[in-house]
Order: structure tokens, then C-alpha cells, then sequence
């Protein structure tokens, strides 16, 4: 009978000091979540952040709640340093449920209708007539999309960001290699180096130069991948005064998270896809040169949709709009 009372009493320590030790260490665990919390929104309110979007303000079209599109601008100045364009145009599309990213180079030079200024222009004049607001209505409305978040930077400071994750390897060919003055095969870039390979242009077409600067931010993601979350949250810290955005903090945290995650495959893409063999002609408008005009803009902006989306697209009545307004403009 003692005995029996004895191993209850030893049970009930045994229990006592399990219970103490689980609480505790769920006591860590909370305080060091809310400690990275605190850390990464200190972090985040040094960022140069806008207001959002509303779905209205920039026509937003179709919407799916497993993806989230984000419009990738980089922005330019004119030799004169008066006006901005946008010299970098993408689309990057986080797919949470097949744990993927993907990221669609649109070419700034193709002609769309501007729903803020009701006319026909190449797409990064968008920018220079209403800013963020003007290109991301222009990209909803021609390409039947949903984006309502961007993150901008200026060319000055892809330099600094490059520096920041330590530099980018990059596969140079014989062409590029002779315009950077550097040996072909796999050479490591610093900041100046590798805006100097984004911006090259000479040796095929403005495609060619797209698919460059895919190279450099997949190099750049690589590099961030490689590091623990609170390296990722020291090289976020020095990035954040460089970028502007309307991203949340607290969806920023959640792709922050979910990046580490994905599959470490980027799948690429190009609008249109086949580069100047989907351009018909080209024409100048408003006194400027070049604007694309598609052979089959609506089945290049199906295709869009199948690599962001998948199966099930139907064109809406506005891309059909637009499709027949600028052959039009073509006389055709």
C-alpha cells in the first residue's frame, strides 16, 4: 500500500516537472516568435511603403486566391533626368498552392490601351503619364489581371542590392562576356558588373536583355535562398531604403516564409512569347518609337494566363478590344 503511494507521489513529480519544462519551453518558443516579429516589423518600417490599391483603382480583372501577382517596376530616367519610364516590367506570380514562383517579362515597348489617359501607347509610357497607378491599370486591363501590389526600384540602386546578397554568379556567353570585358563561362558579378550585364542590349534584342535581368534577380534569389531566416531578415534590413512598395508587413512575413518553401526551380516567361517573332509591325505614336503591334494578341495573352494560371482562360471582351483596335492603328 505505501509503495503504491510512493510511485503515485513520484508519478505526480514526474508530471509536475514534465509540465513545468513543456511550458517552458512553450514559453521560449512564444516570446521568441513575438521577438522575430518585432524584429522583422522594425525592419519592415524602414521600408518606403504606399498605400494599397483598391481593385477598382487599378481595373483589376480576374482574381485567384492561391496565386498573388506583384508587379516587379523598375524605373528609369531620361538623359535629362526629367522624365521616368519604366525600364523593367515584370510579373511575379507566387502559386502557395503548387509552392512555385514564376516570373513573366512583359516588353516595355508593346503597345496597349491606357484606361487612365483613354489612348493607345507603348506600356512603360504608363509610368511616366500616372506613375504605379497608370501601369498597373494598363497591365489589368490589356492582359485580364489582378495586380494590386508592386515593388519599384530605380536603376541607381540595383548596384547596392546586388552588393547586399554579396554579389551574383552568372553564366556569361563569348558576346557578353567581350561587352563586360570579362572572361565567358561562370563569372561572380558585383552590383556594377551586373546592372552593366541586365542593361546590355547590343548583342541580340531587348528580349535578350530581359531574359538578363531574369538572371540576375534568379541569382540574386538563390543567393537569399542559401541563408537562414535571420540572415534572410539582416540582408531584407539593407534592402528595404532601396525599394518602394505597397505590400504589407504582414504579407511580406508570410513571403518571406513561404519562399523558403517553393520549389527552387523560377520558371520564366516572356510577353509576348516568342519574342519579335510575335511582333506584326511597328509603329510610332504621339511623336514615339517603337510600338509592337502583336500578330495574335489575344492568344499571347492566353498564353500568359495558362503559364500563370493553368487551364481554363477566356479572354475578355476587352482584350478582344484591344486586339482589334491596335491592328487598326496599324491599318490593318
Amino acid at each position: 500500500m505505501e509503495k503504491n503511494i510512493k510511485k503515485k507521489r513520484i508519478s505526480s513529480k514526474v508530471k509536475k516537472r514534465i509540465i513545468i519544462v513543456l511550458s517552458t519551453i512553450l514559453a521560449v518558443i512564444i516570446v521568441a516568435f513575438i521577438g522575430v516579429n518585432l524584429y522583422m516589423d522594425s525592419i519592415l518600417n524602414r521600408m518606403n511603403q504606399k498605400d494599397s490599391f483598391k481593385e477598382s483603382e487599378v481595373y483589376a480583372y480576374e482574381s485567384d486566391r492561391d496565386i498573388d501577382n506583384i508587379a516587379l517596376l523598375g524605373v528609369d530616367q531620361s538623359e535629362d533626368g526629367t522624365q521616368q519610364r519604366t525600364d523593367v516590367v515584370k510579373i511575379i506570380s507566387l502559386n502557395f498552392e503548387d509552392k512555385n514562383m514564376t516570373i513573366s517579362s512583359i516588353q516595355r515597348d508593346n503597345i496597349m490601351y491606357q484606361p487612365m489617359e483613354d489612348r493607345y501607347e507603348k506600356l512603360n509610357h504608363a509610368y511616366w503619364y500616372d506613375g504605379v497607378q497608370g501601369t498597373l491599370s494598363t497591365l489589368n486591363y490589356n492582359l485580364d489581371l489582378d495586380i494590386t501590389q508592386y515593388v519599384k526600384f530605380d536603376f541607381d540602386s540595383v548596384v547596392e542590392i546586388v552588393d547586399i546578397v554579396g554579389g551574383v554568379d552568372i553564366d556569361l556567353t563569348e558576346a557578353e562576356a567581350a561587352s563586360l570585358g570579362l572572361y565567358s563561362g561562370v563569372q561572380h558579378l558585383d552590383g556594377q558588373q551586373a546592372l552593366a550585364y541586365s542593361r546590355i542590349r547590343n548583342i541580340d534584342s531587348d528580349y535578350g536583355r530581359m531574359n538578363r535581368q531574369n538572371n540576375v534577380i534568379n541569382a540574386m534569389l538563390s543567393s537569399i535562398r542559401n541563408q537562414s531566416v535571420l540572415d534572410i531578415l539582416d540582408t531584407v534590413n539593407e534592402v528595404m531604403p532601396y525599394i518602394e512598395t505597397n505590400v504589407s508587413n504582414g504579407k511580406i512575413k508570410n513571403y518571406i516564409t513561404s519562399f523558403l518553401t517553393f520549389d527552387k526551380t523560377l520558371n520564366q516567361y516572356q510577353f509576348p512569347s516568342n519574342g519579335s517573332e510575335s511582333v506584326l509591325t511597328s509603329i510610332t505614336v504621339n511623336g514615339y518609337g517603337p510600338n509592337y503591334i502583336l500578330k495574335d494578341f489575344v492568344g499571347e495573352v492566353e498564353l500568359l494566363h495558362k503559364d500563370i494560371y493553368g487551364e481554363g482562360y477566356s479572354p475578355s471582351e476587352n482584350v478582344k478590344k484591344v486586339a482589334e483596335e491596335t491592328l487598326q492603328l496599324a491599318g490593318y
